[in-house]
């Protein structure tokens, strides 16, 4: 697992890693043999036996869940996740797991809606098939919002947004009226909202979710993400919110880090501003309140694009053993294990690379479209040759 470094050590390691590392290195062959992370490391990552705050190893496998729907096995689909999701309702710690398997329609991949669309024909009483689409249109809104300010999105993309997140709102409610107790339509639900919809809304729902799922983090934090200030939110309402969830601890000690979340939302603007320095300076006060993967994800981002690798390598490979099927998280893993490459001793050059290739050719399969997975996984295997 990464190490979490103290706010005050922060700066000084920093300017070390950047006095020897800059960001203009970018020699596939340079081979100065600088970095001074464990060979160990770089081998296969072993998930163990109980994750952070007490989770479980999450050993959901996304392509396999994309390839049966691509196949149909809707049959081996119901059964897959009706276990799962019996496991959240005996502990709502596999919550993360069950939201996993999911993000198999995550995707702009018209195989995959297809496949979705006939699974809701042959089984229209299914729940989980009408989650899988509200998330396939959650994903299609997304990707029409982007993650720039509202002012700088076009007018025709806000029109397409709107337009798919009505449509996953509406496989969300269909869904809950099959299922009342379906965690990931309620963390839909909610996370529509925030593209197209009221406070009020996302309240109610949270709400009725809580009363199935209490200690859902899941759920608390995508409440949390509409509260920041760029959602229409306050940074008050988000450290009342924090304080709140954090009060549930003793149900899912996990809740306690929320009360970072105020410092997660400051960090994205400070990356918007291409101010990457002042992105990890807040996400240090964030992981304060707890080891929380999206708050070393986003550090690991921060510290990559100021050509921190060892740093980067650190946060992205904790978070990575967290959620090992989120796209941005490979995308960004990958990305900084090919710059290590460049840097690494003769002998451990190869392995690094191996593990580029695996990890960024999982992002290219989960997330197509993604130029920047596709062109540093061709650029990895240049260097690991024939």
């Amino acid at each position: 697992m990464g190490t979490v470094l103290p706010h005050a050590a922060w700066l000084t390691g920093l300017v070390a890693v950047l006095a020897s590392t800059s960001p203009a290195q970018s020699n596939e062959t340079s081979g100065t043999g600088s970095i001074t992370i464990a060979d160990s490391l770089f081998q296969p990552i072993q998930l163990p036996p109980v994750l952070a705050y007490g989770y479980p190893p999450n050993d959901i496998h996304v392509p396999r869940f994309v390839e049966m729907i691509r196949n149909r096995d809707f049959d081996g689909l119901e059964r897959e996740l009706g276990v799962l999701q019996a496991q959240v309702k005996r502990d709502v710690k596999h919550e993360i797991r069950f939201a996993d398997a999911f993000q198999a329609a995550y995707r702009n991949d018209s195989v995959v809606l297809a496949g979705i669309e006939a699974w809701i024909a042959a089984k229209p009483q299914s729940a989980h098939a009408r989650v899988a689409r509200a998330n396939y249109h959650y994903a299609s809104a997304w990707r029409r919002r982007g993650n720039d300010y509202i002012r700088n999105t076009p007018s025709a993309n806000i029109r397409a947004m709107t337009d798919a997140a009505t449509r996953a709102i509406e496989d969300a409610a269909a869904a809950l009226q099959l299922d009342s107790t379906h965690l990931v339509a309620y963390e839909i639900a909610i996370g529509v909202t925030r593209l197209a919809g009221r406070h009020d809304d996302a309240s109610r729902i949270l709400e009725r979710g809580l009363a199935t799922h209490r200690g859902s983090f899941s759920l608390f934090r995508a409440f949390m993400l509409m509260l920041w200030p760029r959602w229409g939110g306050s940074e008050q309402l988000m450290v009342q919110f924090g304080e709140q969830a954090a009060r549930n601890a003793d149900i899912n000690p996990r809740l306690q880090a929320l009360q970072g979340a105020v410092f997660q939302s400051r960090a994205f603007d400070s990356t918007l501003a291409g101010n990457h320095a002042g992105a990890v300076r807040e996400l240090n006060k964030a992981l304060r309140y707890g080891y929380e993967r999206g708050y070393l994800r986003d550090r690991g981002k921060a510290y990559f694009r100021l050509g921190a690798y060892e740093y980067a390598f650190n946060d992205l490979r904790a978070a990575v053993v967290e959620r090992s099927q989120d796209p941005e998280m490979l995308e960004y893993y990958g990305r900084t294990l090919v710059e290590l490459a460049t840097r690494a001793r003769d002998a451990i050059r190869p392995m690094i690379l191996a593990r580029a290739i695996e990890v960024l050719r999982l992002a290219v399969y989960l997330e197509p479209d993604n130029t920047r997975s596709r062109a540093t996984l061709t650029r990895a295997e240049r260097m690991s040759g024939p």
